[in-house]
């Protein structure tokens, strides 16, 4: 019921066996709620938590999700947000996001926050790529990596930028979360099967130590 609900600031955190690899949500709103109370981020990434939880739960790694943030949690060094990913000192850190196709044109972007690190999220894009490839449902899906192709680069994003760790910044186009255009509710099982595509992407090339 806690990612349903849109009381403000609350912090959602669990622990799984992997703390190499954290999932994190900064922004999430449950479908419906387009908007956070935030005056730094005042766009809330509908139903983000969800897919979130989904992918945290299918690597088995921990996860925070802040839920109706009054801050913008991954711009602050000393959020709650950014101070317990700090806490579980992860290799890598997975963050979700959503748009809605109107500043690009792919349904899902990565990046690592640089041009420098781009070979890391066009790597794990042909991984999600190749998945999608074999799966008719999702010929019409597109997933972009490259650093200069990609609209949303996370450059100023701190969580994203952090020399501690690497990070996946992924940007899910509207289908990907929610039910429908307008509607409340969780995502469908269409958006939770393309979790399980980017989880097996993610699985190859993070593999457990």
């Amino acid at each position: 019921m806690t990612l349903e609900s849109t009381e403000h600031s609350l912090l959602v955190i669990e622990e799984r066996v992997r703390s190499d690899i954290i999932v994190g949500v900064p922004h999430h709103a449950p479908a419906g709620v387009p908007f956070l109370p935030c005056p730094e981020h005042s766009d809330s990434d509908e139903n983000t938590g969800f897919i979130g939880r989904y992918l945290a739960e299918r690597l088995d790694c921990c996860s925070v999700i802040a839920c109706n943030a009054t801050v913008d949690p991954n711009k602050h060094l000393h959020s709650d947000y950014t101070m317990q990913i700090a806490f579980w000192s992860p290799s890598v850190l997975i963050e979700i996001h959503g748009h809605g196709k109107v500043r690009s044109p792919y349904d899902v972007e990565i990046s690592c926050g640089s041009a420098e690190f781009t070979p890391y999220s066009e790597a794990l894009a042909a991984g999600v790529n190749r998945r999608l490839a074999e799966d008719t449902d999702f010929a019409d899906v597109s997933v972009n990596g490259r650093f200069r192709d990609i609209y949303f680069r996370a450059t100023k994003t701190l969580t994203i930028t952090d020399a501690r760790w690497l990070a996946y910044h992924i940007e899910l186009s509207s289908r990907l979360r929610k039910p429908a255009a307008g509607l409340t509710g969780r995502p469908t099982q269409f958006a939770y099967r393309f979790c399980d595509h980017l989880a097996a992407a993610l699985s190859e090339k993070h593999k457990r130590v």
